[in-house]
């Protein structure tokens, strides 16, 4: 793509880092996507947060949060791209501020952030919509101490083993374990218990994984689905953190080989989640496909942007390039100015 910058230029403020414990990855999304603006009409200004909340900007200057949002104003920055994943950056806080802020931002809303970030509402939701979901059954860490004793018996007793246990605001699979017996489940969810005061156990599904992404930046066009990729993990049992961002530790095959008619299932469910969730501009959901066919697993409204993720791999296969693909994001977060 050719560089189109002109004398008078957009700025466009890319908070990358945060506090969750997708740090790491959100840099590297956040790089790429300043990378990617560096070739368009717009002038990207990194900004990192830092894990103690401080705000970087260029120059190397770190500031307060409060001091923070009177330099966004300062340096005029007139859209932010986020490139943030996991708690206080996915979760609709972030977006809850920059709309206080009226500053228009990339991604869907507070609400739908917040909704798909939390694994128990939006999988009942997406159960209530008729999406098909894993059986599941909640632990809270305030009543974790009276639960844990009949825990094992009513996992066994209701779901069976093996199950997933994970976290239910996390991304990037942190915190996530399989359990293969009523031994090590009481370990699974004090792990899990470490990361949220909310645990999910579901029942595993044995299938093939596959992911589909969602574009929605199109003026005047419904929501439409990305090709279907699926995930082969070589290295770890399920598709952990491990498997995502280690350069050949997975598989990753677009389009999926699957028969048309479950790609067509998997990408109608992918587009129904995000309409109900809320969410706008983009967002990637995950399935298992079993014998029934596919169980929708959650919803990330802000996929990984780095040169192993998903999202970006979909939309090349759609003929999206990287750079047209970040440019359409920020064109689409201006035009839903508040």
């Amino acid at each position: 793509m050719e560089n189109k910058k002109s004398s008078v230029t957009m700025r466009v403020g890319v908070l990358m880092g945060g506090i969750s414990s997708e740090h790491e990855i959100s840099l590297l999304s956040g790089e790429g996507v300043v990378r990617a603006l560096s070739k368009t009409e717009y002038e990207p200004v990194p900004i990192i947060i830092h894990r103690n909340f401080h705000w970087e900007f260029p120059e190397k200057r770190l500031l307060r949060t409060e001091e923070a949002l009177t330099e966004l104003k300062r340096l005029d920055i007139q859209v932010i791209f986020i490139a943030l994943h996991g708690p206080f950056g996915e979760d609709g806080r972030i977006q809850g501020l920059l709309d206080w802020l009226h500053i228009p931002y990339t991604g869907s809303n507070c609400p739908a952030c917040a909704l798909a970030m939390n694994k128990i509402c939006a999988k009942a939701v997406a159960k209530m919509a008729g999406i098909r979901v894993a059986p599941h059954i909640i632990f809270r860490q305030d009543t974790w101490i009276w639960d844990r004793s009949d825990s094992v018996f009513c996992v066994e007793n209701e779901l069976g083993f093996p199950v997933v246990v994970k976290p239910c605001s996390q991304g990037s699979s942190v915190g996530i374990t399989i359990v293969k017996d009523a031994e090590t489940f009481l370990v699974g969810v004090e792990q899990a218990l470490e990361w949220d005061h909310e645990v999910l156990v579901e029942k595993f599904i044995k299938g093939r994984e596959v992911t589909c992404g969602v574009w929605d930046c199109e003026e005047g066009l419904p929501p439409r689905a990305l090709p279907v990729t699926e995930i082969r993990p070589k290295t770890s049992s399920f598709f952990d953190y491990t498997a995502k961002y280690t350069p050949g530790a997975t598989d990753e095959i677009t389009p999926a080989p699957l028969e048309p008619e479950q790609t067509q299932k998997v990408q109608e469910m992918a587009v129904r989640v995000h309409q109900i969730i809320g969410c706008s501009t983009w967002s990637r959901s995950d399935f298992i496909i079993d014998e029934q066919g596919p169980v929708w697993i959650e919803i990330n409204p802000i996929p990984g942007l780095t040169p192993t993720s998903l999202y970006p791999q979909e939309a090349q296969c759609a003929g999206i390039s990287y750079e047209q693909m970040i440019e359409k994001f920020v064109e689409h977060a201006i035009k839903k100015r508040i």
